[in-house]
This record gives C-alpha cells, sequence and structure tokens, in this order.
C-alpha cells in the first residue's frame, strides 16, 4: 500500500476566507475498473449546524430565530455548515479534476438535508440533476421529496424530523437495497452518516472495515465514522463482491487572508 500526496488546491470560501485542500490517496489497485465492473464511492456527508428558523421580521427590530427543532429536541433539521459546504465544493472539484464527474450515474443519500447537500455539486458537475430542456425545473430521474435534482434519497418521502420520518439505522436497509440494486457498470456516489456508513460498506459490499488505518473511527468505537474527510472508492465484480480501490483524504483548512 502507498500513499501519494497529489496536490494542493486554493479557493475561496468567503471573501475573508480561503480553502485549503490537500489530498492524500491510499491506493490498493489502479483507480480504474473493468468496463462492465460497478465502481461506488463512499462518503460521510459534511460538517452540519442546526438550522435556524426567524421568528419574526426582523423590519423594525432586530431578526430573532430559533433552532428548527421538535419541541422536545428529539430531533433538530442539520444542513451543512460553511465549512460543511466548502468541503462539499472539494469533494465536486476532485471529481472534476479527476474526469470522474461526468461517469457518474447514480448519487444516493439519506432522508436528511446534510447527505443530499453533501451531493449538490455533484449533481450539477454529473448533469444528473440538469435542467436538459430548460424550463428552470430540473430532470432528473430521482422520484423523492425533491425530484429531479439527480439525488435518490432512501427512504424518499419523508422528511428529516417531520412525523413518521425514519432514524438514521432505519435509512440503512433501503441504502444497502438501492446499492445491490444497482445496474452493473454503474458508477455511483454514496453519502451516508457516521454510525451507519461502515455498517453499509460491509452490507452492500462485503469489504472489511476493521483496519483502523484505511477505516478511522471515533475514539472507543468500532463502528462510526471519526472524520468528515474520507471517501472510500469500492469495485464490485460481476457477482457483486466488492474490493477497496481507493482511500482518499481530503484535508481541508480555513486560512485569514491579509489586505
Amino acid at each position: 500500500m502507498s500513499t501519494e500526496q497529489t496536490g494542493t488546491f486554493r479557493r475561496m470560501q468567503r471573501p475573508m476566507l480561503a480553502v485549503v485542500l490537500s489530498i492524500a490517496t491510499f491506493s490498493m489497485l489502479p483507480a480504474e475498473a473493468q468496463p462492465r465492473r460497478t465502481l461506488l464511492y463512499f462518503v460521510r456527508h459534511s460538517e452540519q449546524q442546526v438550522r435556524l428558523v426567524r421568528t419574526n421580521a426582523g423590519v423594525t427590530e432586530p431578526g430573532t430565530f430559533v433552532e428548527d427543532c421538535t419541541p422536545t429536541r428529539s430531533c433538530c433539521v442539520t444542513p451543512l455548515s460553511p465549512l460543511g459546504l466548502a468541503r462539499r465544493d472539494a469533494l465536486t472539484d476532485w471529481f472534476v479534476k479527476q474526469g470522474r464527474a461526468r461517469g457518474l450515474t447514480h448519487l444516493i443519500a439519506t432522508n436528511k438535508p446534510r447527505t443530499v447537500e453533501t451531493l449538490k455539486g455533484l449533481a450539477i458537475a454529473s448533469g444528473l440533476g440538469a435542467d436538459r430542456n430548460g424550463d428552470g425545473t430540473p430532470d432528473g430521474t430521482d422520484v423523492d421529496q425533491m425530484p429531479g435534482d439527480g439525488i435518490q434519497q432512501y427512504p424518499s418521502q419523508v422528511s428529516e424530523c417531520a412525523v413518521g420520518f425514519e432514524r438514521t439505522v432505519d435509512s440503512m436497509p433501503y441504502i444497502v437495497e438501492a446499492i445491490r440494486s444497482l445496474p452493473a457498470g454503474s458508477r455511483a456516489v454514496i453519502a451516508n452518516h457516521s454510525e451507519t456508513l461502515y455498517a453499509v460498506i460491509e452490507e452492500a459490499t462485503g469489504v472489511d472495515t476493521s483496519d483502523p488505518d484505511l477505516f478511522p473511527k471515533e475514539t472507543g468505537s468500532t463502528t462510526r465514522v471519526r472524520n468528515f474527510n474520507d471517501l472510500w472508492v469500492i469495485e464490485l465484480d460481476g457477482i457483486g463482491i466488492g474490493r477497496l480501490i481507493t482511500h482518499v483524504v481530503f484535508d481541508l483548512t480555513l486560512e485569514r487572508q491579509h489586505r
């Protein structure tokens, strides 16, 4: 197994901040798979924050906000944070620079907004969520809470924190089945969660995720993903047996710009 530093890129996130991206790739096999073999790209969703909802108009007095949570705070809606958005853009850039974006055939998310937002840049770069006929509406084939955006959600109809929504662990069987049902030769990106991503990989592909270097885990846990900056590329053969091809580590930092 080799470690390769593939490059450093600088890009603006906000007027006073720059995002510095370093990519380390841990390769076990060549990245390009045989034509009819399926390639799966697994990522944890990017960093999130609890969504705030305005409680007044903010015209004659300062605007006030509350967290978008259920009354008991058993569930809060958590879209991506500014750093999460920067990491999403870095993920998209990697696929574009690698020449892999246009080859993607499926984008798979859960019913949580943070997984959908993690894949939004790829939906545009891949063309899966493009407005092909120019009518102002995306023409993706997904059927879910946001039809046409090119990102298929599982489960598809009940949003996070709504009545009857399914928890992360309950969404896992839908994701596994979606992966197993992909046509041979597919190129799919799967955005998932810390508590279920490794289990999804093992159940859907058979790849062992016990190696702590290739599959970093939270301290004290044997199952939870530790970081937000890993991408695992897994190839499925003709009978659905997977093997890890590449482990990519994105190292994002924020640097204040001096005028």
